[in-house]
């Protein structure tokens, strides 16, 4: 709890410049933040970032996690360029998840976007103000230490080379914005024929893929209001089918606020993952973000 305290702590002594960063003539170049979640099965995990750049950016993160029943803490390193235009957008992804529990992955992945300016050369607003279409595409290899047997098979590792597709639209009208992305997975390997060890790995990246196995097809919506500049609540569902059948799809709800004080802010969250045969699973996630 101390490494939460002094996260928060930290945004506060940040805020000063933060403020005069709003108020000068040049706009903030650097973006810090930190997310913490806390959910079922004691999981604890801790993220964090700093970014530079305004149109043009780069970006450094980290993240790490652990659960009852793991072995050690799960850390992984990411990196990002992108480009931010008036209508264009581009990026560029990379991570790195060092070997732990006998498991590791590395990732590159490319995305961009096009955004339509709805209300451009309209002399009355109409309450319609953008349209963004996107395109996304990441590959992830996976490697398994799998153990040996005593008679059988000496220990190996195995290489999983994972391809996610995936499609995003996001519409902004009367302050609020809608997001909805879809997505397709294909592997490398036929998973009937791997080892359990390997076929049921947990992918703990994020909140939503809190339960065992591979994804095949996943969907998403968000629904964010932003007329309130002090706060802007959302709500949020992922729904994932796998690639191990009779593997159940999961479903994840979730909702919270980010709470804005010039270019400082706070998010509070809470999801629920739901999945049949399977006791619900809960999270409370927080944490912030500064510009100056």
């Amino acid at each position: 709890m101390k490494r939460l305290a002094a996260a928060f702590i930290g945004l506060l002594l940040l805020s000063p410049a933060a403020s005069r960063a709003e108020e000068g003539d040049s706009k903030p170049l650097f973006k810090v933040g930190q997310r913490n979640t806390l959910g079922t099965g004691g999981y604890v995990g801790h993220g964090g970032y700093i970014q530079y750049g305004d149109e043009w950016r780069l970006k450094g993160g980290y993240s790490d996690y652990r659960f009852d029943g793991s072995t050690g803490t799960t850390r992984s390193f990411s990196a990002r360029g992108a480009f931010q235009g008036e209508n264009l957008s581009l990026g560029l992804n990379a991570s790195v998840t060092p070997r732990n529990d006998a498991y590791a992955n590395r990732s590159f992945g490319v995305d961009g976007a096009w955004t339509f300016i709805l209300d451009e050369g309209r002399e009355e607003e109409s309450g319609l103000q953008d349209f963004e279409l996107g395109a996304w595409w990441a590959q992830t290899r996976h490697s398994q230490i799998v153990p040996g047997t005593a008679v059988l098979l000496p220990e190996r590792i195995v290489i999983i080379n994972q391809h996610d597709f995936g499609v995003n639209a996001a519409l902004t009208a009367w302050d609020f914005n809608l997001a909805l992305d879809a997505s397709r997975t294909i592997y490398d390997q036929d998973f009937d024929d791997l080892p359990a060890a390997v076929r049921f790995r947990p992918r703990l990246t994020e909140t939503a893929a809190l339960v065992n196995g591979f994804p095949e097809r996943s969907g998403s919506a968000r629904l964010e209001y932003s007329g309130w500049r002090p706060c802007a609540p959302y709500v949020s569902a992922v729904a994932t089918r796998y690639k191990i059948q009779p593997q159940p799809n999961s479903l994840t709800a979730g909702a919270g606020v980010a709470l804005r004080w010039g270019n400082v802010v706070l998010d509070l969250g809470y999801e629920l993952t739901r999945q049949k045969g399977s006791p619900d699973s809960k999270y409370f996630n927080f944490g912030g973000s500064v510009r100056f």
